[in-house]
């Protein structure tokens, strides 16, 4: 497998740690751990969704996918820092939800990345489904916060 396709996968499951560990948060709501719950396993999915595209873009001799080592790296990196907060109790609850926002932002880039690439659509059709449900999250997150804060001093940048 691709090691930047290596490192997606293990930053699907990293992800899916965190929201898996802020299910837990002390002031989590019954819905913000639905949707971390499902969000978890939407991550769990999506990596084992990237492990079979990664067969097929070696079939498919595509070497070349979107995103640099040094990119997926840095996003891994990211993930790992976010999850160590979150064991060690360090995010408040808006903290917790921004952060997932921010990882989803940056999946949705990656996963868009991707679907650019070589002339195979049932790869690009796959990494589309991806960066959607990537949205979907960042939506269902926001709508939270908007709730959470009535809307007064969010400040999210479009991408």
């Amino acid at each position: 497998m691709d090691s930047v396709l290596q490192t997606c996968v293990s930053i699907e499951m990293r992800v899916a740690s965190i929201y898996k560990e802020l299910v837990n948060h002390p002031e989590a709501t019954g819905e913000l751990k639905s949707i971390w719950t499902e969000m978890s396993e939407d991550e769990v999915r999506h990596a084992k969704r990237i492990r079979l595209v990664a067969d097929r873009l070696d079939i498919a001799g595509i070497a070349d996918a979107g995103m640099s080592a040094d990119q997926a790296q840095t996003l891994f990196d990211r993930a790992n820092e976010i999850y160590d907060q979150v064991q060690s109790g360090e995010l408040s609850l808006s903290d917790a939800v921004y952060a997932s926002v921010e990882l989803e932002d940056e999946f949705l880039k990656a996963h868009l990345n991707y679907a650019e690439v070589g002339n195979q659509p049932d790869i690009q059709t796959l990494f589309k489904f991806l960066a959607e449900e990537d949205r979907q999250h960042t939506l269902r997150l926001r709508k939270f916060l908007d709730r959470m804060h009535d809307g007064e001093g969010l400040v999210f940048k479009e991408p």
